[in-house]
């Protein structure tokens, strides 16, 4: 088994998981993907990029497609580069590989991205109060809960937190 892959997608990759419509030249999708939020990601990551740049554009503070063994099983990214030094995070996978880490994984891959990043001070993730699983990944990638409102749980480390 191939370790997972975050690939940073490209404007028109984008384009085509917003209207879930893969080319030839796409990876693979598994079952079930795009899900919904993948769809939404990527239309704000399309609003996002400028339009220079053509259909290769990319920003790293965009969406990432998540690969295992070259597959995409889900989608992790950024809702925008840094404000203020806080960036949002916001990931799924398709319900076949969930409980087997990989959005764990894909989370802690992300958080080293962005201590990396000299604008960042603090990533932040949100859920449902509901959404015990999402909460568990962010917990185990060393988030802590900041704070709660009726819709949302909201969950953030410091970049420079050595966890």
């Amino acid at each position: 088994m191939e370790p997972l892959e975050l690939e940073l997608v490209t404007r028109e990759v984008a384009k085509r998981v917003t209207t879930s419509r893969r080319a030839d030249s796409d990876r693979p999708w598994a079952d079930g993907y795009p899900m919904d939020g993948d769809r939404r990601a990527c239309m704000a990551y399309l609003r996002q990029l400028p339009f220079f740049g053509g259909r290769s554009r990319t920003d790293p503070f965009g969406y990432y497609q998540i690969l295992e063994d070259g597959v995409v099983v889900g989608g992790i990214g950024f809702h925008g580069p840094p404000r203020g030094g806080l960036v949002e995070v916001g990931y799924g996978v398709v319900e076949s590989v969930r409980g087997r880490g990989l959005a764990t994984e894909a989370l802690r891959e992300i958080i080293r991205f962005a201590r990396n990043h000299p604008d960042v001070v603090t990533v932040r993730g949100r859920t449902s109060p509901d959404n015990v699983a999402s909460q568990k990944v962010m917990l185990a990638c060393g988030m802590t809960l900041v704070g709660r409102d009726p819709e949302f749980l909201r969950f953030e480390i410091s970049a420079f937190d050595g966890s």
